[in-house]
Parts: structure tokens; C-alpha cells; sequence
């Protein structure tokens, strides 16, 4: 088994960067389990520790921490997903990720602002948006959604639970939905990574770490919310907001410096 790659991580595997990258995706994981919106912030994250790399390089080793928090939701819910239907519907999903992974691949950080704020305005607005959704738009909206997922992505679950109760129109149905939703959200999630790695967004050291963190922060986060019941919508809400505070704090460094 070639190990090259891990000698070759090894000197920055033991430095502080890589503590706070560990901490930092087990916060995340769990953030993002219990209130959501963990986008908002793990990006002044990674902003504050890697000023000098790219938008696209930063949002391409979040995208590989979440892949790796969605695979325990993914084999959990095996049993009850639509695998076949699931992937033939997601084909304008996959092609909208595509290309927005290509719009960001290699864009300044500065360009984090404004995505920041076009991603605070539809985490607010998903509700709205998701209610005007109908079967005739059903495709565009499709490639609309992959192409912010493959933009940036925070709150994409919201307009993907809205595009499948199209087809599960049902209230007893719900739970249903919610479980395609999530596998729709990590199936594009891996096209996402993929493109990511094509356009050399990738970086060893950082998303494997992050992906530690992120993994652990997710399985935590599932047992608390098990354990200790959600918070309250009014409590979530607010928690999420000063998140937005935070990703535009974060998406103003690069202005500063």
C-alpha cells in the first residue's frame, strides 16, 4: 500500500492548524446536526486559518466534510431509500452542481461575500420559494438547486424537501421525503467532491482533518439530539442568525487584509 501521501502530510499533521481543523469540524458536525446551517460557520473558519487559498478551495474541503457526515444518515436510512429513482431524478441536480463548482473553482475569497449573502437570503427565503415550486418548473428548479449546491450549498435541504413533495405530496409522507432529501443532498454532495478534485480544489492535509472532526461531530450531534430533544424553532432561529453574523464577519477578511 502506497502511504507517500501521509509521510508527505505528516509535518503539517502536527500543527496547530490542524487541532483547530479537528475542533473546528467536531463543533460544525454537531451545529449542523442539531440547528443546521453549518456552512455559515465553518467558512470564517477556514477563511481566518488559509487566507491565501481560493473560494473555491475552501467551499470544495467543507463539501468533503460533509460527505463524510452524511454517509452514518445514508446507511441508516438504506432500507427505505428510492436508490434507482432517486439518481435518474437527480440528473439536472448533478449537471446544475457541475456547474457551479466550475463558476467558483477558482474565484478570490472576496466573492465569498456576496455568496454569503445570496445564501443568508435563500436560507430565509426557502420557505417562500419552496411553496412556488410547482411541476412545470419542477426541471429548472432542479438545475437551479444543483447549481447553488455546487455554489456553495448552505440550506439546499430546504428546496430539496420542497422539489420531492412534488412527488410525495402527502402529509404521512413527510418522513419519507425528508430521508430522500438527505440522500439527494449527499449524492450530489459526492458529484461535488469530484468536481472539486478535477479542478484541483482538493487539499489533503485540511480535508481530512476536517473530515475527522466532522465525521465524530456528526455522530455526536445525532445522540445529543436523540438524548436531549431538538431545540425550539424560535431557539434555532436565533442560534442560525448570529451564524449569519459570523459567515459575514468571516466574508469580510479578505477585505480588511
Amino acid at each position: 500500500m502506497d502511504l507517500s501521501w501521509l509521510s508527505a502530510a505528516a509535518p503539517w499533521l502536527l500543527t496547530g492548524e490542524t487541532a483547530l481543523l479537528l475542533v473546528g469540524g467536531f463543533v460544525v458536525g454537531i451545529f449542523s446536526v442539531i440547528i443546521g446551517g453549518g456552512f455559515f460557520v465553518s467558512i470564517p473558519l477556514l477563511q481566518f486559518l488559509f487566507p491565501s487559498v481560493s473560494y473555491g478551495a475552501i467551499v470544495g474541503n467543507l463539501k468533503v466534510g460533509s460527505f463524510f457526515r452524511g454517509i452514518g444518515s445514508t446507511i441508516t436510512n438504506r432500507k427505505e431509500i428510492d436508490w434507482l429513482g432517486n439518481i435518474l431524478w437527480s440528473v439536472p441536480l448533478v449537471i446544475g452542481t457541475v456547474l457551479g463548482v466550475m463558476v467558483i473553482a477558482h474565484l478570490h475569497q472576496r466573492w465569498m461575500l456576496p455568496a454569503i449573502i445570496a445564501a443568508i437570503a435563500l436560507s430565509e427565503f426557502a420557505p417562500w420559494l419552496a411553496k412556488r415550486i410547482t411541476k412545470g418548473s419542477f426541471q429548472a428548479a432542479s438545475l437551479a438547486t444543483g447549481a447553488y449546491a455546487g455554489f456553495l450549498g448552505a440550506g439546499i435541504g430546504i428546496i430539496l424537501v420542497a422539489l420531492f413533495r412534488l412527488k410525495h405530496p402527502a402529509v404521512e409522507r413527510i418522513a419519507h421525503v425528508k430521508i430522500q432529501a438527505r440522500f439527494v443532498e449527499w449524492l450530489i454532495g459526492i458529484v461535488a467532491v469530484i468536481a472539486h478534485y478535477f479542478h484541483g480544489n482538493l487539499i489533503l492535509a485540511l480535508w481530512l482533518v476536517w473530515s475527522m472532526g466532522s465525521f465524530a461531530g456528526g455522530l455526536t450531534g445525532g445522540v445529543l439530539l436523540e438524548k436531549l430533544g431538538a431545540m425550539s424553532g424560535k431557539t434555532q432561529k436565533i442560534v442560525l442568525r448570529l451564524a449569519y453574523l459570523v459567515a459575514i464577519a468571516g466574508a469580510l477578511l479578505p477585505f480588511l487584509n
